[in-house]
């Protein structure tokens, strides 16, 4: 959630050279980095959790401009924050899954995450193509 949440001030930093706060942007993009890692919080290790968010928070900015583009009314960013944000979560937990975790969260160890499966040498998308058709 923290890395999420200074993203956009990073990303606005690298924009214009100035560092600005934007409150709501931070907000926001702290809720999208707990909204991400709300789905694969059990099975996926802290640093990836780290990425996670980092990631939620670009995902958060993104989905916000595009929101704004087509002129879609969404006066909280709520779209954003839950639909752009819960599916980024959803992918990123069949890509971050590991065996250990997810041994220990009661959950079959035969498809792990896919960064994990190309560990293994396989490169099994099983994990992977599922969260993907459950978005």
């Amino acid at each position: 959630a923290l890395s999420g949440m200074f993203t956009s001030t990073l990303i606005d930093e690298r924009k214009t050279g100035v560092y600005t706060w934007d409150t709501t942007a931070a907000m926001n993009g702290c809720l999208t980095g707990l909204v991400a890692i709300t789905a694969g919080c059990a099975t996926v290790e802290p640093w990836a959790g780290f990425v996670i968010g980092l990631v939620a928070g670009w995902v958060y900015l993104g989905a916000s401009a595009l929101i704004l583009r087509l002129k879609i009314d969404d006066a909280v960013d709520a779209i954003p924050v839950h639909m752009f944000g819960g599916a980024w979560g959803v992918l990123a937990t069949g890509l971050f899954s590991n065996p250990y975790r997810m041994e220990l969260a009661g959950y079959a160890t035969g498809n792990l995450g896919w960064f994990y499966e190309w560990g293994r040498g396989s490169g099994n998308f099983t994990l992977m193509g599922i969260q993907i058709c459950s978005i």
